[in-house]
């Protein structure tokens, strides 16, 4: 009766953050960030509190069971998988780095509009165990968060295009959908948009389903094209890699890659004609890539060639021969591929930024200075400017969780460039998800939390064959983390990605009982 308690709590709770949190708003987009903080951290406080007691019933149930137990352990350690592990270490370490912080005050609840403090990644940290433990993996919370999130992207579409369904007396092109700022946008789009995009790899038998998510998946790239950050490009890189990496294990899979190919494509032909027939309404810059590749026809030739692929395969009458030789030799040339294509980007990025052989103009993607990245470059350099000037025992365990800015604005030097670089706009964060981690819980927090990463992806990517969900998990983690090479940890993305790990790790418990 208490399991099943806290299994219907756990359930509705996660109904209330997938399902409305991301269209909470508070005076429209003003304070937007702390309106939202307010509404994820009450919500989860509270629910925290009855899950730990609902937990404390649970034991008190069981305690009997284990006593009796050969070593006399109240906690089952066989139980507690390396995830559980990392996640433990992690927030002891962020902790630790309170404790030792020289801006306690700042740390506990984080930085003024931005709130990564210790308040809210314990939470997540105690979210996780809790949901891992007490939920039972209702679909609901699965079909609520892909229909709410695709309801999320449709507002920014038309956001975009300057049809505003929500009526608000404030209105600023950077502000769309009900996320606000567009890099939130977008990192609420990198780890909730995977779930519904990979699960339609999966669609074989129900045409219905395919069709939905199909649809799902179009509205998915169209929010992704239209939104205008160049950011959101990481993002697919890393889902079209991963995805392609997954689908070599079934010939049906492989097909739809191919089909998802075309629905990429394709959704960035719609966004085309969108633009064509309301020329005056698309209100964002237009120079950027989003804009060259809603307006290319490369694009165009993507998806025609996706199209083709999936109908040569669709009607050839031989079965593929994806065994495990063939996937190896596959996987070992993505590999091959993506170091190379990295190793050729850093060195021609080199040779032209030292030389200025190329002659490309100052904010190349090739010009590795200030500029790269639209001002991310000389973020970077503080960041590491930063690093350099902490102890040793602060290079270890940082300068508190979201302490970035109290810390790099009290060092004069860089404070300067800091100036000098974004004018009276503050820096909290260094638009890099694991240099702001190096500043903020240092190279033991680096490591904690990559770790958390990998070895959560390593896990689903194991159970994957068995349960496509846990493919789509490991899709979410991957996609997250690259797309925030270039963007930042916020109250949109980082609670997301911590409870679908939750929901992964209740997953993964049952299926290893």
């Amino acid at each position: 009766m208490i399991k099943k308690a806290g299994n219907l709590f756990t359930t509705a709770y996660l109904l209330l953050i997938f399902g409305v949190y991301p269209f909470y708003m508070k005076q429209g987009y003003v304070d937007i960030g702390k309106a939202k903080y307010h509404f994820f951290i009450y919500s989860s406080l509270a629910a925290a509190g009855i899950f730990a007691l609902i937990s404390f019933f649970l034991a008190a149930q069981n305690i009997g069971k284990w006593l009796k137990k050969r070593r006399m352990h109240l906690i089952d350690w066989d139980k507690l998988s390396v995830v559980d592990l990392f996640v433990m270490m992690y927030a002891t370490e962020i902790f630790i780095s309170y404790a030792f912080s020289d801006f306690r005050k700042e740390a506990l609840w984080g930085t003024e509009g931005w709130y990564m403090g210790l308040v809210l990644k314990l939470t997540l940290c105690a979210l996780y165990f809790f949901i891992s433990r007490l939920w039972d993996g209702s679909r609901i919370v699965w079909y609520t968060a892909i229909a709410a999130s695709g309801i999320v992207f449709i507002f920014g579409i038309l956001d975009r295009f300057s049809i505003y369904l929500i009526p608000l007396e404030i209105r600023q092109s950077e502000f769309i959908s009900t996320l606000g700022n567009i890099n939130w946008y977008s990192g609420y789009l990198s780890v909730l948009a995977p779930v519904g995009i990979s699960i339609f790899l999966f669609q074989n038998e129900n045409i219905y389903r395919k069709l939905f998510y199909a649809i799902y998946t179009t509205v998915s790239f169209m929010a992704g094209l239209s939104q205008g950050g160049d950011s959101i490009f990481l993002f697919f890189a890393a889902l079209f890699f991963m995805l392609l990496w997954i689908s070599i294990e079934k010939e049906a899979w492989f097909r739809n890659y191919f089909l998802l190919i075309f629905l990429w494509g394709l959704s960035a032909q719609v966004v085309r004609l969108m633009r064509l027939l309301m020329p005056d309404h698309y209100n964002y810059d237009t120079n950027n890539l989003c804009a060259y590749a809603t307006g290319s026809n490369i694009t165009l030739v993507v998806g025609i060639f996706g199209l083709l692929a999936y109908a040569a395969l669709s009607w050839k009458k031989e079965k593929l021969i994806l065994n495990e030789h063939i996937k190896k030799i596959v996987r070992k040339t993505m590999i091959v591929l993506l170091l190379g294509g990295m190793a050729l980007w850093f060195f021609v990025s080199g040779i032209n930024t030292f030389t200025g052989v190329f002659g490309l103009e100052q904010k190349s993607f090739l010009l590795l200075n200030e500029n790269w990245g639209n001002g991310r470059g000389a973020a970077f350099s503080i960041a590491f400017d930063g690093f350099k000037q902490l102890p040793v025992l602060h290079k270890i365990i940082g300068v508190g969780p979201d302490c970035f800015s109290a810390y790099v604005y009290g060092l004069p030097d860089v404070a300067v460039k800091l100036r000098e670089a974004f004018g009276n706009s503050r820096l909290t964060n260094a638009h890099n998800e694991l240099l702001t981690c190096l500043i903020n819980e240092g190279i033991l927090g680096v490591c904690l939390f990559l770790g958390i990463v990998v070895f959560f992806v390593k896990k689903c990517m194991k159970k994957g064959t068995e349960n496509y969900v846990f493919y789509a998990l490991a899709a979410c983690m991957i996609c997250y983390l690259c797309h925030n090479m270039v963007s930042f940890e916020q109250v949109l993305n980082l609670p997301f990605l911590f409870l679908l790990m939750g929901m992964g790790g209740a997953g993964l418990q049952r299926w290893d009982d």
